[in-house]
């Protein structure tokens, strides 16, 4: 599988659909072939060529590209193997309904990024925009598998509706954090907001911040079951991706159960 290397000419004037450009899809084209692959600007269909110099890459397998692609969306969408990187800022829908492979974003990302995804893992350097990890407009299911890490900020209703999978925000998280969530881990090293866990039924939501309190108003109940073997096996998973993660095996811990308005049987896991 051949790597490419994409440098961006100049920002488009209007948003621009990246889905199709994967590392599968370019296997076994020719340079040639490459730029005229067409892609979506606007109401339009450009060829790939008009927008970025090709060049053989160094690494095989992966495509990167070099520049602020904050105007193009749907980097890495449906993504099975191989590696995406970019250089800058990624649009909106950033490694949507992922299946495998790795995309690492050295910038931030916008709206619904990692939404739907199956597997593979993501890596934002920067910030994620709202619905994170969530679900695509007028769908059930959210985040289905793999492993999201924000090392900035994320929006609001960032894993809205996550059945599986592991999603972490370094730094803070804004309101509804894990809302109607299903499973799945989501950790957060910084602040959340207002309503984490809002109609919560399953999963874990671990704070991590050391002082983190249980939001108030939430229908969240204490639980001091002891679960050892639990919280040793995930805080040493957390653990591995440091910063405000990589000390929690060493801390205790404080389970609430909830959320209780709607039946749910997930946990809100501070960290004191």
């Amino acid at each position: 599988m051949n790597g490419w290397h994409f440098r961006l000419r100049q920002a488009p004037a209007l948003r621009v659909d990246l889905r199709g450009i994967t590392p599968a899809a370019l296997a076994e084209l020719s340079a040639a072939q490459i730029e005229q692959l067409r892609v979506g600007h606007g109401n339009a269909m450009l060829p790939l060529a008009e927008l970025f110099d090709a060049a053989p890459g160094t690494e095989e397998g992966v495509l990167r590209f070099e520049g602020d692609l904050g105007r193009f969306d749907r980097i890495g969408w449906q993504m099975d193997g191989g590696c995406i990187r970019v250089e800058g800022d990624a649009g909106h829908y950033a490694g949507g309904c992922m299946r495998g492979g790795a995309l690492q974003i050295d910038g931030s990302a916008g709206l619904l990024a990692a939404c739907e995804m199956a597997g593979g893992s993501i890596d934002v350097k920067g910030d994620v925009g709202d619905f994170a990890a969530s679900t695509l407009p007028g769908s059930m299911d959210g985040m289905r598998g793999g492993t999201l890490v924000v090392h900035g900020h994320a929006g609001e209703r960032f894993g809205d509706r996550m059945r599986r999978g592991s999603a972490l925000v370094h730094g803070d998280a804004g309101a509804f954090l894990g809302s109607r969530m299903v499973a799945g881990t989501i950790a957060v090293g910084g602040k959340a907001g207002a309503h984490a866990g809002y109609g919560m039924r399953r999963g874990s939501i671990v704070l991590a911040a050391p002082g983190a309190a249980l939001p108030a108003g939430l229908t969240f109940v204490p639980n001091r079951t002891a679960t050892p073997v639990f919280w040793a096996l995930l805080a040493r998973d957390l653990a591995r991706h440091g910063g405000a993660f990589s000390a929690l095996p060493t801390r205790r811990i404080e389970r609430h159960l909830g959320d209780l308005s709607a039946d749910g049987k997930g946990e809100l896991i501070l960290c004191p």
